[in-house]
């Protein structure tokens, strides 16, 4: 007899809050059980076992990382911008609870500092004692600086200068929508050293093209060089853009065999997306999203 699953679906769409929100797409797993259900100060926190993708953490109905498909972001939002910098020893990590930037940027071994700034202390505990394949031993690395506060805060307060700055923003909504302002671009810009790139996701392009153009336009608005690029992440239904961003440099017309010799040098090994083809590949952009950013 084959096994019965239960299945937990999530629904998207380009109007996320306010009256009559619409959703326009509905994607789902199917699960074992029910491992874990909370809360933390901040949100309600889940954690699924399932078949495709071994435990996978929901928080406030959201999904957000899974044992087998964490890398499709993780290695996204990390090693595209520290390979396209040339030494990167200062990260500043805004979010991430889970972890799994950090793991990453700590593959590094350039990096001798990374900070990261977390508001939800329960997040990290839960990561720490139940995702240990997603965050490994990051949050006991040397290197790594754990701040729980305000990110936007710590922003706009800082006195530090980083090379690579990486944020790991829930949807713009609510509280989350003051860090995707153009005035809060404008402060995490003067947070970077020469040579010093932005990286964030832009949202799911196929499924909320606006609220994805809407951040592409105000980062265009506040960096000289802006760089979006896709890929797909399957537990979040779809393809979904990043955008790399530098006053300096563009971050795309880094080549194949400089991204190759780099992860060499800083022994990054055994990742499953990332290499230096997959560089240069990310940001050849189709029809529809060339439309879409004006590129």
């Amino acid at each position: 007899m084959a096994k019965e699953y239960t299945y937990e679906y999530h629904a998207v769409g380009d109007k996320m809050e306010g009256k009559g929100v619409k959703f326009d797409y509905v994607f789902g797993f199917a699960f074992d059980k029910i491992l874990y259900t909370g809360q933390t100060k901040y949100q309600k926190i889940e954690l699924f076992e399932t078949p495709l993708f071994g435990k996978m953490l929901k928080l406030d109905g959201q999904f957000q990382t899974s044992e087998k498909d964490e890398f499709f972001y993780h290695e996204m939002q990390v090693h595209v911008p520290l390979c396209a910098h040339p030494k990167p020893e200062n990260v500043l990590i805004i979010g991430a609870g889970d972890g799994g930037i950090l793991k990453n940027v700590l593959m590094h071994k350039t990096v001798k500092k990374a900070v990261m700034v977390e508001i939800d202390a329960g997040v990290v505990e839960f990561s720490m004692k139940y995702l240990k394949s997603v965050c490994g031993n990051a949050f006991k690395d040397k290197r790594a600086h754990v701040i729980i506060g305000d990110g936007k805060r710590y922003v706009e307060e800082t006195q530090e200068k980083f090379d690579v700055v990486i944020l790991d923003l829930t949807d713009p909504m609510g509280p989350s929508k003051a860090l995707y302002t153009k005035e809060f671009y404008q402060s995490v810009s003067k947070l970077l050293n020469k040579n010093g790139i932005v990286q964030l996701h832009i949202e799911l392009c196929v499924t909320r093209p606006k609220i994805s153009k809407m951040v592409y336009d105000r980062l265009a608005s506040v960096f000289k060089y802006t760089a979006p690029s896709a890929s797909y992440v399957p537990l979040y239904g779809g393809l979904m853009s990043f955008c790399t961003n530098s006053q300096d440099f563009d971050a795309s017309q880094v080549n194949a065999k400089v991204i190759e010799k780099r992860l060499k040098e800083r022994g990054v090994k055994n990742l499953n997306l990332y290499n230096g083809e997959f560089h240069e590949g990310v940001f050849k952009l189709p029809n529809f999203l060339k439309k879409l950013y004006g590129r």
